[in-house]
């Protein structure tokens, strides 16, 4: 059982992915809006996304404090 950790993320690695999460959902958020309405709109779907991506990036850095 000693190697049950080393297949765990790091917080680092966790940050990340919520980065990735945050730029895809913001890249697809714009794409679309350029598409529809020639300027940048949020739809309700991509500001979920990223604001749940922001929430858990800073959670991440407090906890790991």
């Amino acid at each position: 059982m000693a190697g049950r950790d080393d297949d765990k993320p790091t917080s680092e690695e966790k940050r990340r992915v919520y980065v990735v999460f945050f730029v895809i959902a913001f890249a697809i958020d714009l794409a679309v809006g350029l598409i529809r309405e020639g300027t940048y709109a949020p739809t309700l779907i991509g500001g979920a996304i990223m604001i749940t991506s922001v929430l858990f990036y800073v959670y991440s850095l407090i906890r790991d404090r």
